[in-house]
């Protein structure tokens, strides 16, 4: 996985502006070594839309407006990662501070990558639209719990929730994707 300076500026909530040297030095010294500590985990399922979510969520249903079927995906970067993280933090809040943010790219990255490998099981004429998350607008969080159970998230990439639907490792991300008509 390759992620780069400009992926991680947004989530220094910086944009996509240049760092300064030493920020950019600092990122180059971080970026290495949380890589390294990456074990991501993917898994995808498709199947048809959950009547109950289209009844629960208006801007999900929005979202799915003339999608029957949708995919089911969940990334993460693993347990690993989490436990970098808490060691960089332990002695650097700006440190751990970077850290976090290059793992929001990279756990986007994970998510691209499942979209990509998506793609090539699309027939021709079908299309997938953005994904959407449990916790976004109207789609309740609680959801979560059915999305990763339908995936058997917590067997197949070890991902689980909890009691407060955090979910754990901490750099994971489950969605739908619908799947449309061109």
């Amino acid at each position: 996985m390759t992620v780069d300076i400009p992926d991680i500026m947004p989530y220094l909530r910086m944009g996509h502006v240049s760092p300064g040297q030493v920020l950019a030095g600092r990122i180059k010294a971080l970026l290495g070594e949380s890589l390294a500590a990456v074990r991501a985990a993917r898994t995808w399922r498709r199947m048809a839309i959950p009547h109950k979510w289209l009844d629960s969520s208006k801007a999900l249903s929005i979202r799915l407006a003339g999608c029957s079927e949708a995919y089911l995906a969940c990334g993460t970067l693993g347990a690993s990662f989490d436990a970098y993280h808490r060691r960089v933090s332990v002695s650097s809040g700006a440190d751990a501070l970077i850290v976090q943010a290059i793992g929001a790219a990279a756990i986007e990255k994970v998510m691209d990558s499942i979209e990509d490998d998506i793609r090539t099981e699309l027939a021709e004429d079908e299309r997938l639209v953005t994904r959407y998350s449990p916790g976004y607008a109207d789609f309740p969080l609680a959801e979560q719990r059915t999305l990763l159970g339908l995936l058997d998230a917590p067997r197949v990439v070890g991902v689980s929730l909890t009691d407060s639907l955090l979910m754990v490792p901490s750099k994971s991300v489950s969605a739908v994707i619908g799947v449309a008509s061109r």
